[in-house]
């Protein structure tokens, strides 16, 4: 409750700064706050919320999703807030400078985050290099994306998978970036299918089988979902990330006002997929209901980016310890044993 309170107060005065400006003013925090102190205070250690990703293990299933960390700066950082795993990105190809300020709004009465960012990043090059010398202790996922403006999107895609994939834990694809003007180009089946081509020979290159999934917007239509999900299998990709930020006025919106529209997302690729495949539900996990709704609709794993800035640094324990404490109750060794399980929104 102390440290809930403590973020209380804080959070107004960060709310006073510009959000990108509080943005880097807590990346940047990592300078000065000892990891070992912050990792005493987040950590929730059970068995039951153990989990693997391709073969690696994981302490939790909540991860950081794409975004806050673009160039893997933070990982460890992020690592000891509690986070079982870390997705870094989207990387591009070249580097990226990304659209002018201001870039990011917040909509508190709302609890939601419009992101109008467009994907900067230090490119491929300086990001493979640093991770390769730098390897973060906490695992990470590596999400990659179009370059905008560069004109053959599959070659840039392959060319980030072939430099960055053995360097992370998993790889996503990002087909949807909605805060570029190219949003939502490889959601079409026929270049998706060009794409998956493409990944799945140079997946040939790389030494271990490590995953790949797909990032996908949460106002795809039933039936290119249903071919997407189809060419995807047919590719044996591993899963999903479900979903995207939702496209408005050049951005994308995050938080509580995109649950409604990622849970039912979530409940239709998983009616198709069941436990074959991977599924991170994110969108709209504001409170741990949130993230019970995403377990009984089928989501292996979850990643939380707006909540952290509405909830503060202590939300990832708070969520690990409220899932340990949903399967003490049931007596199930494992939260795996209750994905896509809607009993669990009765206790």
């Amino acid at each position: 409750m102390g440290k809930m309170l403590m973020y209380s107060l804080l959070k107004p005065l960060l709310f006073k700064l510009d959000p990108e400006t509080a943005h880097t003013l807590v990346k940047s925090s990592r300078y000065f706050l000892p990891r070992p102190l912050l990792r005493t205070l987040t950590a929730v250690k059970s068995s039951r919320l153990e989990c693997q990703i391709g073969s690696t293990l994981l302490k939790n299933p909540i991860g950081l999703a794409a975004g806050f960390d673009k160039n893997g700066e933070a990982v460890d950082f992020m690592g000891a807030l509690g986070f079982g795993f870390v997705e870094i990105g989207s990387v591009t190809a070249l580097p990226c400078l990304g659209n002018p300020k201001p870039r990011i709004f917040r909509q508190p009465e709302t609890e939601s985050l419009v992101n109008k960012m467009g994907l900067p990043n230090w490119g491929v090059e300086k990001i493979a290099y640093r991770l390769h010398w730098h390897r973060p202790k906490t695992p990470i996922g590596i999400s990659i994306a179009k370059t905008p403006g560069r004109s053959n999107g599959i070659d840039d895609y392959v060319e980030s998978f072939r430099k960055l994939a053995a360097l992370g834990n998993y790889t996503v694809l990002n087909l949807s970036c909605p805060n570029t003007d190219e949003g939502t180009t490889f959601e079409d089946p026929k270049l998706f299918l060009k794409l998956a081509t493409a990944i799945a020979e140079a997946r040939m290159e790389v030494k271990d089988r490590l995953p790949i999934l797909i990032k996908i917007s949460p106002t795809l239509p039933s039936e290119l979902l249903q071919k997407i999900i189809e060419i995807a299998m047919r590719y044996e990709l591993d899963g999903f990330v479900v979903g995207n930020t939702l496209k408005v006025d050049g951005g994308g919106l995050s938080g509580k006002k995109l649950k409604t529209l990622a849970d039912a997302q979530l409940k239709q690729v998983y009616e198709i997929v069941k436990k074959e495949k991977i599924i991170m539900g994110v969108g709209g996990i504001m409170s741990f209901e949130d993230l019970r709704d995403k377990l009984a609709l089928g989501a292996t794993f979850f990643q939380v980016y707006t909540g952290l800035i509405y909830r503060g640094p202590f939300f990832i324990k708070e969520l690990c310890q409220k899932l340990d404490v949903l399967c003490q109750k049931l007596g199930v060794k494992n939260y795996a044993e209750l994905v896509g399980n809607s009993d669990i929104l009765e206790v």
